[in-house]
């Protein structure tokens, strides 16, 4: 049997080759713990407390970028064989193993609540499992002596490489990534919004002649789909502000657990849970500790809190075992903010509640700002090759400069909120 098949949620079925080198390194690497591993770590965390079968994991998601990019890869290689073979490999392993530094609780939800002061660098974290597992580190050395530091260099966007080899998997605009999330992520909450023409769009992408991704003229309005695609994913899925303010409680609850520890009183507590509490950064975490940071440890910490003898813990997470949430109040404008805060502070205290844990504030920003820097320019069939935001005017709209739009809200307990006046 030389191809392997998996059941896939978005293609019907998707398959690797033992007779491609690269998709040959990509059925290896399935069977590596640190891919498994991705089996328990929640693809869009708590997503499901809205949308009810949002219950994925990042192993699916990895797969299916892994696909997206041999669907793209074998489409380039016609085109261009000596430069993609060279690095179809790296390509390849960058694509399934591209989320394997990601934590629980919730991949980047986690990286909010463990580091809320850091940016979200599970990039940096995979490079630095890529490069000390003896496992990962001998399989990728079976398929050439280049492989694991084109992966690493990949994975950073390094300027060494040909910028489409890392373009594919992290490049502004559409790349396999965002490719494959929008249309599983929108399937498994249930909506419709998150689908675009993959063909349309794999078909279309050339190395244009500096060495980066372009987008030929025919299938810029596939192009203009994806980017409202992603839009509305966005807007109504990822930026939910119910789905912001449970994520409120993942950051108190790690706020809260990190206070206790430093006084000798949180209790029940691994020896992963206190590694990952004392550090300041996703640095500071040993590989072992990342191992074994997934959403079945993180659970059953929140069983055995929820029940511990500390009020406010034990309070925080049985919110989010049950779903009592806290609810969200829109802040005015900036004039206005600080009064609103200052008042909501009062009504927190006031319902017997620590503002610390209780009060918090969300904010939505453009998730579009900088991808008319990052986004694959058009190549027309004249041979002239302009900006995607100079091609069409909504994707000028979507992807252009940011517009600088800002929403922000509150969050704290229902009591809290109905101090303030509001009942909704």
């Amino acid at each position: 049997m030389s191809a392997v098949r998996f059941a896939d949620i978005v293609h019907q079925s998707i398959a690797f080759s033992r007779e491609v080198p690269s998709q040959a390194l990509v059925l290896r690497l399935i069977d590596n713990r640190w891919v498994q591993r991705l089996r328990d770590i929640s693809q869009t965390a708590n997503t499901r407390l809205v949308y009810m079968f949002s219950e994925h994991s990042r192993f699916g998601h990895s797969l299916g970028v892994a696909h997206l990019a041999t669907l793209l890869l074998d489409r380039l290689e016609r085109s261009h064989p000596e430069q993609v073979k060279r690095y179809r490999c790296a390509v390849s392993a960058a694509a399934l193993l591209h989320d394997i530094g990601h934590l629980a609780p919730g991949s980047h939800t986690a990286f909010k609540s463990w580091f809320p002061d850091s940016p979200d660098d599970h990039e940096e974290v995979a490079v630095r499992i890529i490069s000390e597992d003896a496992e990962l580190g001998a399989i990728l050395a079976e398929f050439g002596a280049q492989v694991e530091s084109d992966l690493a260099q990949i994975l950073q966007e390094s300027a060494a490489l040909p910028a489409w080899t890392w373009q594919i998997i992290s490049g502004g605009g559409w790349n396999v990534d965002r490719g494959n999330w929008c249309v599983v992520d929108s399937i498994l909450a249930g909506v419709s919004y998150g689908h675009y023409n993959i063909p349309a769009l794999t078909e279309s992408i050339v190395i244009a002649e500096d060495g980066s991704l372009g987008l030929k003229e025919n299938r810029l309005d596939a192009m203009v789909h994806f980017a409202v695609s992603r839009h509305a994913m966005y807007r109504q899925i990822y930026q939910h502000r119910v789905l912001l303010a449970a994520d409120t409680l993942n950051i108190g609850i790690v706020q809260r657990a990190r206070d206790l520890l430093a006084q000798s009183s949180l209790g029940f507590c691994d020896e992963h849970m206190q590694t990952a509490l004392r550090a300041k950064r996703s640095a500071d975490l040993p590989l072992q500790t990342v191992f074994n940071m997934r959403e079945g440890w993180w659970r059953y910490h929140l069983l055995r809190w929820q029940e511990g003898s500390d009020p406010i813990l034990a309070d925080l997470c049985s919110r989010l075992l049950n779903r009592k949430l806290f609810k969200t109040v829109r802040l005015p404008s900036e004039n206005q903010a600080l009064d609103l805060h200052r008042a909501a502070k009062a009504a927190v205290i006031k319902a017997g509640y620590d503002p610390r844990y209780y009060l918090h504030t969300i904010t939505t920003t453009d998730m579009h700002e900088g991808d008319h820097r990052k986004s694959m320019p058009v190549i027309y069939d004249n041979g002239a090759i302009r900006p995607v935001t100079e091609a069409d005017p909504l994707l000028n709209a979507l992807l252009g400069p940011a517009r600088l739009i800002k929403n922000s809200w509150l969050v704290m307990p229902a009591e809290a909120k109905k101090e303030l006046g509001l009942l909704r």
